[in-house]
């Protein structure tokens, strides 16, 4: 499907993310998020908030949002996809062809 090192294989399958852990995570907070033209995705995975950007930009505005929004926020990582991640969506495009 794909070879290359771990960290070409996220660059070229997995956009850039943020996972933010806190409590308070709600769905006006998740909706005003997904109206963010840089945010592709905006959703709860195994009780952290995982926003998948279409572009590389500044966090910061979207971390204050989130906190403006009412959630105790406790660690943000950004990062790109995991290789679980990347292995997941090559095998979405396998099965499309």
């Amino acid at each position: 499907m794909a070879i290359g090192q771990p960290d070409e294989l996220r660059a070229r399958s997995g956009e850039p993310q943020v996972e933010i852990v806190g409590r308070g995570f709600n769905e006006v907070v998740l909706s005003l998020l997904r109206k963010r033209p840089e945010v592709a995705i905006a959703e709860m995975r195994n009780d952290r908030l995982v926003i998948e950007l279409k572009i590389e930009v500044d966090i910061a505005p979207l971390v204050r949002l989130v906190v403006e929004g009412g959630v105790e926020v406790e660690e943000v990582c950004k990062g790109k996809a995991s290789l679980e991640e990347v292995f997941l969506t090559l095998m979405e495009e396998e099965e499309k062809w």
